[in-house]
């Protein structure tokens, strides 16, 4: 009987031991799923990707100044040519073909860069230009290449592997302009 009882007793014990064993078992695989959940929960996103080029600062002065020099001389070259050299271009058509029509606009025979600064990212972001650009300092020519509006402040912006004027920097001169022709309000697309 002392044998039996001996018996039943291991038994119960090795079942008591396999559900504890149990139980932690589960208890264990429920923690370690709940920190893998938490972990993957407090990760910080993967932020998207954008493609920044290494911009060559000497090519950089020569591009911009030919965009510049080409969207300012109005004599020159189509509307369609010249929206396209302007970030968001498209946008400001129709209020540029105004300005570009107007007697003022017949003054204009080009830009002349006084300076080009490559600009950090976040200097960048902060005008809300984007991720590349420089600040550019430049005169707008008149006849003989006098400069009828000197030493103006503008942007670039450097957009699928070309640079481009910044549209703020359009939409300041095309708010002179309607200022000029006696108009309020923003021109159109700016």
């Amino acid at each position: 009987m002392l044998g039996l009882l001996t018996s039943d007793l291991a038994g119960g014990l090795r079942r008591q031991e396999r559900r504890r064993t149990s139980r932690v078992t589960a208890v264990a695989v429920i923690a370690a799923l709940s920190l893998g959940l938490a972990a993957c929960s407090s990760s910080p996103k993967a932020a998207p990707t954008t493609t920044t080029v290494k911009i060559n600062a000497a090519a950089a002065q020569g591009d911009i100044s030919t965009i510049y020099d080409n969207l300012f001389h109005l004599s020159t070259g189509s509307i369609a040519s010249k929206v396209a050299e302007v970030q968001d271009g498209s946008t400001i058509k129709a209020a540029f073909t105004q300005a570009a029509s107007s007697s003022e606009a017949t003054a204009s025979q080009g830009a002349k860069i006084d300076s080009v600064t490559i600009l950090t990212a976040a200097k960048c972001k902060a005008q809300n230009l984007g991720s590349q650009c420089a600040k550019i300092v430049y005169d707008i020519l008149g006849t003989g290449g006098t400069a009828i509006l000197p030493n103006n402040n503008g942007y670039a912006v450097f957009t699928n592997g070309q640079w481009l004027v910044a549209k703020a920097t359009i939409c300041q001169l095309l708010g002179l302009f309607y200022t000029a022709e006696g108009k309020t309000g923003s021109p159109p697309g700016c």
